[in-house]
């Protein structure tokens, strides 16, 4: 049987000419009217505040995020390397099924899962680097962990003498606001399924694909990773993240911080909507 050769740019132009198009995939369900009123509400309640003011009152932002380490045969690991699917071929105005699997791809990663829990503060470093056996936890075992935000929260300026805050997202087992007042520490919390204002969630998308880049290294030079190993890679990776550029005042971190502001600006010019991260 004769190979045909053709050129990538025929292919795309025959998909075209039949009405198919190169499109993102979504990656989540659109908002509901009552998660586009709390994204208004807390636009409108912390959109006046200043660049300083968040970098003075962000005692210590977190979240979790589920890593996946390169499976250890061949196949598994070059599947684990190509599954960062973004765009798929569509017809105009069709949209991702719900049903896809390419509706949630961090979900379904190959690999093997490596939960972790973090979170950077006020002086820039990312404090919190928190590994769990399972993502999700019950209240009884997330209180047990409230100390250690404590110990990574910090506190600069004006806001010394205030509780320090922490900012997370409306997962169940974190709703405990008495514990965190215990501890010295005031709850802020961003609306539900609004990862786009939460900054760490930049921060996760940077380092999927830091690791991302260093995996396909790994696939082309043979090499294989303990879990030892990948761990002190994503925290080399992370704490890089922690330096300052040459005549720069604030790092990567800090200019998250500072960068809210016009995060929600945005969020309020797309009437709510998704801003991006």
């Amino acid at each position: 049987m004769s190979k045909l050769s053709v050129q990538v740019s025929t292919i795309r132009r025959t998909l075209n000419k039949h009405g198919f198009f190169w499109r993102p995939v979504a990656k989540k369900s659109p908002l509901s009217a009552e998660q586009l009123d709390a994204r208004k509400a807390f636009v409108n309640k912390f959109g006046r505040h200043s660049p300083d003011w968040w970098l003075h009152n962000a005692g210590l932002v977190f979240d979790g995020v589920t890593l996946s380490k390169a499976p250890h045969t061949l196949s598994a690991k070059q599947k684990h390397a190509a599954q960062s699917l973004r765009h798929m071929w569509m017809r105009k105005g069709e949209k991702t099924d719900p049903s896809l699997l390419t509706l949630n791809r961090y979900g379904i990663q190959l690999g093997q899962k490596m939960p972790l829990w973090g979170g950077f503060s006020v002086d820039g470093k990312l404090n919190l680097r928190l590994w769990t056996s399972t993502p999700k936890m019950t209240r009884a075992e997330w209180i047990q962990k409230v100390p250690v935000l404590k110990k990574a929260a910090r506190t600069v300026g004006p806001s010394r003498a205030t509780r320090m805050k922490i900012w997370h997202d409306n997962e169940g087992f974190l709703l405990v606001p008495a514990e965190y007042k215990r501890c010295g520490l005031q709850s802020m919390k961003f609306p539900p399924n609004s990862g786009d204002l939460n900054p760490i969630e930049t921060v996760w998308a940077r380092l999927r694909y830091d690791l991302a880049a260093r995996e396909r290294e790994d696939l082309k030079e043979g090499r294989e990773l303990s879990n030892a190993q990948f761990k002190q890679r994503v925290s080399q990776i992370l704490t890089s993240y922690s330096k300052h550029k040459a005549g720069e005042r604030f790092n990567y971190y800090q200019r998250l911080l500072r960068g809210m502001p016009a995060r929600l600006a945005k969020c309020r010019a797309n009437r709510y909507g998704p801003c991006g991260k």
